[in-house]
C-alpha cells in the first residue's frame, strides 16, 4: 500500500501535467486506503494500478459523471464497479461493499480537482488548454477506449499522411477529441456541455456561473475532420486563410507554430476547429504536393474507413452482464426504434435483459 506521499506523487503522474490535483487528493487517498483493504481481504490477487483505476472511475463520477453516461449508453462497457469487482473473483458481499464505498464517496464528495481543472481549460480562452484537455479523455481513459471503433484504420491513414508514429497518434487523438460522435450523435463536447449543465444545479455561487459559462462555450464549438485545404491568404506568420476543396472559406485560422512566408496556394490536410469565435488548427497541419491534392479526397477517405470500423465490428462479440451476445455493431451503432425504449436504453435499461421494473415485479412501460 502507498503512503500518502507516495500516492499524492503516484495520483499526479496519472493526470495531465497542468492539473494540479493537490485539492482533493487526501479525500482520493482516503477512498483508495479503504479499497486497499477491501482488496485484500476479498480479492484473489491484485495490483497498486488496478486500485487506482477504479478511483480514476470514480474521481470522473465525481467531476463530471462522463464514464457514467457511457456506461449506461453502451452495454460492452457494462456496470463499471460490478465488473472491477468481477475480475478480482470478489463475492455478492464484496461487490457490494465496494460499491457502497464508491457510492459514499461521490455523495460525499466536496470539490473537485479534475472538474475544476476542466472548467479553467475551457474558460481560458487558450485553445492549446482546452484541446489538450479534451485530447486527453480518449487518450486515457479506459471506459471511452470500449466504446470507440477499431482505431486502426484511422492510425493507418494517419500514419500515411504524417509519416511518423507520433504524429499519427496526436491526430488520431484530436480526431476523437472533437470529430468523433457517440451513436446517438453526440461529441465529446456535447456531452462534456450536458453534464456540466448537470452539475450546475449542485453549484453554489461562482461556482455555478462558471459551469454555466463552460457549457456554452462547449456548445458553441464546431469542428471540421481531416480534410484538404488550400492557402489563399496570409494576415501573419501563423495567421492564414484556407480554401476547402469543397468552396468554403476559413478566415484567419491560427497555426500552432510559425508558417513560413511562401505558402500561398500551397495545399495541405489539416484537422479545424472553431472556439470562442476563432478558427485552429487542431493538432498537426501536413503540408502536401500539388500532386497529391487530387488525390487525397476527405470524403472518399472517411467513408471507406467509416465502413471498414463498421465492418470490424460486426465481426466482434461480447456477452453482456446478463449472458446476452451482441456485436459490438449492434452495440457502438444502433439504439433502439422505438424512442421511450432508446431513451430507457440510455439509463442502461434495456427490455430485452432483466432489468429494474423485473426486480422491482412492475410491468414494463406501456407505449
Amino acid at each position: 500500500m502507498y503512503t500518502i506521499a507516495e500516492f499524492t506523487s503516484r495520483w499526479q503522474r496519472l493526470h495531465h501535467p497542468s492539473m494540479n490535483v493537490d485539492g482533493d487528493v487526501v479525500f482520493f487517498y482516503e477512498i483508495y486506503v479503504r479499497l486497499h483493504r477491501l482488496a485484500e481481504q476479498y480479492a484473489a490477487g491484485f495490483d497498486e494500478q488496478f486500485i487506482l483505476s477504479l478511483l480514476l472511475y470514480t474521481e470522473n463520477t465525481i467531476a463530471v459523471g462522463l464514464d457514467g453516461v457511457y456506461e449506461y449508453r453502451y452495454r460492452s462497457v457494462g456496470d463499471v464497479v460490478f465488473r472491477w469487482c468481477e475480475s478480482l473473483d470478489m463475492g455478492a458481499d464484496a461487490t457490494s461493499q465496494v460499491d457502497s464505498l464508491v457510492s459514499e464517496a461521490v455523495s460525499r464528495a466536496g470539490c473537485s480537482a479534475l472538474r475544476q481543472w476542466m472548467t479553467e481549460c475551457v474558460l481560458s480562452g487558450d485553445f492549446s488548454r482546452i484541446s489538450g484537455m479534451m485530447a486527453w479523455f480518449p487518450c486515457e481513459d479506459p471506459v471511452m477506449w470500449h466504446i470507440f471503433p477499431d482505431l486502426r484504420f484511422r492510425e493507418v491513414m494517419f500514419r500515411r499522411l504524417t509519416g511518423d508514429w507520433q504524429t499519427a497518434r496526436q491526430m488520431l487523438w484530436a480526431d476523437l477529441a472533437f470529430n468523433w460522435r457517440d451513436k446517438r450523435g453526440y461529441s465529446l463536447a456535447d456531452t462534456l456541455s450536458k453534464q456540466f449543465r448537470y452539475e450546475v444545479s449542485f453549484a453554489e455561487g461562482k461556482e455555478k456561473d462558471r459551469l454555466k459559462e463552460a457549457a456554452e462555450s462547449l456548445d458553441a464549438i464546431r469542428s471540421e475532420r481531416l480534410d484538404t485545404y488550400t492557402v489563399i491568404g496570409r494576415k501573419d506568420g501563423r495567421t492564414l486563410t484556407l480554401l476547402h476543396r469543397d468552396g468554403r472559406e476559413f478566415r484567419d485560422v491560427i497555426f500552432p507554430a510559425p508558417v513560413s512566408e511562401n505558402v500561398q496556394s500551397r495545399p495541405l490536410a489539416a484537422q479545424l476547429v472553431t472556439y470562442n469565435d476563432k478558427t485552429y488548427i487542431n493538432g498537426s497541419a501536413v503540408w502536401l504536393n500539388k500532386e497529391a491534392l487530387p488525390v487525397w479526397n476527405g470524403e472518399t477517405n472517411w467513408s471507406d474507413i467509416l465502413k471498414k470500423e463498421q465492418d470490424a465490428a460486426k465481426l466482434t462479440f461480447f456477452t453482456t452482464m446478463f449472458g446476452k451476445r451482441l456485436s459490438l455493431y449492434e452495440d457502438l451503432y444502433t439504439v433502439p426504434e422505438d424512442p421511450e425504449e432508446a431513451c430507457y436504453a440510455d439509463m442502461g435499461i434495456y427490455f430485452d435483459e432483466p432489468n429494474i421494473f423485473d426486480f422491482l415485479g412492475c410491468m414494463k412501460p406501456e407505449n
